[in-house]
């Protein structure tokens, strides 16, 4: 329990620090400090708004989210990319006659 606990705190705290730190890019903010708290705020709140108990936090994790995020993620926006990268790069290696 202890090792579940440890790691959920890391793998947050690393997915924090990857948030701030992307989001100081994306808003070309030299020190990315000041966003830490608001972001957490963010974070505390939807996840405290997600779901009202286990059982719908399970149903959830179980029946919603590999459709809505599992299937466009891993599966959907890779092969369009694919094939957009296909189409933009057939162009420069045809066979010229």
């Amino acid at each position: 329990m202890l090792a579940l606990i440890t790691g959920g705190f890391f793998k947050i705290g690393l997915f924090l620090y990857a948030t701030v730190l992307s989001l100081s890019y994306v808003f070309k903010l030299k020190n990315p400090s000041p966003l830490v708290f608001p972001i957490g705020l963010v974070i505390l709140f939807y996840s405290l708004s997600l779901t009202q108990n286990y059982f719908e936090h399970v149903y959830e994790g179980l029946k919603i989210i590999p459709f809505t995020l599992h299937l466009p993620f891993q599966i959907v926006i890779p092969a369009l990319l694919l094939v957009i990268a296909f189409l933009r790069n057939r162009k420069k290696y045809s066979p010229s006659l």
